[in-house]
């Protein structure tokens, strides 16, 4: 029986498959499926934070390479490994997925688009590549096919590392699905986390009167900030501007719910015998008892750190590299929090392919090093984690033209798209693997934030032009 694409992602979609949480519960949807198309199903098993995560792995050989019973495992290199991540970013506000009825994990269908969290991006994108091969599943093929589900895009591409440290022989080619509008995505920036935390003695606070100061934002995908308004980035410089006025007592700074996620809330606490004027910003009084202690250090160093990386900021603009959207390297203040006399604050910069911008973070990652000694009460840690280069298909690039061919012939865009954020090819290619990044739905304004959303069309769309590419490098 023929997947029915539309049941199969309303159930799919209602799966909880944060990364924070283990997808042994997605794996387990997915297994069956892959296994009713007539593929063989294993997993790979990884711990990661405490947490059991899984990579589902399906796979065909051909049958003018093995003798095996089709469905059997397969040894041999994959000629063509299809591979999609099954973890989502958390949903935010759940009374913001207005088109959902504030109900983020269930499927809402309305005037040709489906809504709802990992729509496009990226859970219905493995449907899609599922469907494919099962429509090829009584078609001979000479070489094998795989189709990989990988757990922890999100959070470090955890499953695709896992995958390449596992597969031996690796693939000899690997479409990743990320949403491109059905663009072939030859090139993306990279990534790189810088997380700064410190810790100082606190001091006894004033008993007040205390305020609470809120800002909203618009959430958007950490790599598109233009896209979304930084609630944190608001939040830093009214608390800087405020502590160069004043040195009022402030503690209780939070905002930023994903590192990769344009901050929607923020916010602190400040002391002071009048209610503060902060534009945009919601004051009011603090009701509930007043903080334990502040830190004079950690607060100064707070605003050091956001001068700092506005400073990055505005020197990533001045270096633009046609192609991109933005042009130049971004950073993201993700993550921040301080209390109780410690710090946090996370960042991260997708950076594009130029030697400018590799200068730039080398000068600021220098500058952080040096911070702590003006700041001589404190103890501070800068590390820079997760970083990942720029990917760029391979010169000659068999899948490319193979994908552009099957694009061209179906009357779409061939140009290829150069993706802000960073995805899983960044494992893959740097092991050498002939690998291009392709898939429905629309990235820029859509992922990472409330009504997620992918057009029926570009699903359709997106499982022919599967069926195709396996025929052309896997077919007889």
């Amino acid at each position: 029986m023929s997947i029915d694409l539309l049941s199969t992602a309303r159930e799919l979609i209602a799966v909880d498959s944060r990364s924070s949480l283990s997808d042994r519960a997605v794996v387990d949807y997915l297994a069956p499926l892959c296994r009713e198309a007539g593929l063989a199903v294993s997993m790979q098993q990884e711990d990661r934070a405490g947490v059991t995560q899984w990579n589902l792995l399906a796979t065909r050989d051909g049958e003018a390479a093995s003798s095996q019973t089709r469905g059997a495992a397969c040894d041999s290199a994959l000629r063509l490994l299809l591979a999609t991540h099954l973890d989502t970013v958390p949903p935010g506000d759940e009374a913001a997925w207005t088109r959902t009825g504030g109900k983020p994990f269930e499927l809402t269908r309305e005037d040709g688009l489906l809504y709802g969290l990992g729509t496009a991006d990226v859970k219905l994108d493995f449907l899609c590549k599922l469907a494919a091969l099962e429509r090829l599943r009584d078609v001979p093929l000479a070489g094998p096919v795989g189709l990989a589900g990988t757990y922890g895009e999100e959070v470090g591409r955890w499953g695709a590392k896992l995958l390449v440290r596992s597969l031996s022989p690796l693939p000899d080619a690997i479409l990743v699905g990320e949403p491109t509008g059905l663009r072939p995505c030859t090139s993306h920036k990279g990534y790189l986390e810088i997380r700064c935390t410190a810790r100082a003695e606190p001091v006894e606070p004033p008993g007040g009167p205390w305020w609470s100061v809120t800002f909203e934002g618009v959430t958007a995908h950490s790599s598109q900030p233009h896209k979304g308004r930084s609630a944190n980035d608001a939040c830093l410089s009214a608390l800087a501007e405020l502590w160069r006025r004043q040195r009022p007592p402030i503690a209780g700074v939070r905002g930023g719910e994903l590192v990769n996620k344009v901050a929607a809330t923020a916010g602190f606490l400040v002391c002071g015998r009048q209610r503060p004027t902060i534009p945009a910003a919601d004051v009011r009084p603090h009701d509930d008892a007043p903080p334990a202690s502040w830190s004079p250090d950690l607060v100064g160093l707070l605003v050091a750190l956001h001068d700092a990386t506005a400073a990055l900021r505005d020197a990533f603009g001045r270096h633009p590299v046609p192609g991109f959207e933005p042009e130049y390297s971004t950073v993201n203040n993700g993550l921040m929090s301080l209390a109780d006399g410690e710090l946090s604050h996370i960042v991260d910069v997708r950076r594009v392919p130029d030697q400018a911008s590799e200068e730039l973070l080398g000068r600021h990652l220098d500058a952080l090093a040096a911070m702590e000694a003006d700041f001589p009460g404190l103890r501070l840690r800068a590390d820079a984690i997760l970083d990942e280069a720029p990917f760029e298909t391979q010169p000659g690039s068999r899948l490319a033209e193979t994908l552009r061919d099957v694009l061209r012939r179906t009357g779409r865009s061939v140009a290829p798209e150069k993706k802000s954020g960073t995805t899983e090819a960044t494992a893959y290619g740097s092991a050498g693997v002939d690998t291009v990044v392709f898939g429905p739905g629309e990235a820029a304004g859509n992922i990472h934030r409330p009504n997620e959303h992918v057009p029926i069309s570009d699903l359709h769309t997106a499982v022919d032009v599967y069926e195709a590419v396996v025929r052309r490098l896997c077919g007889v």
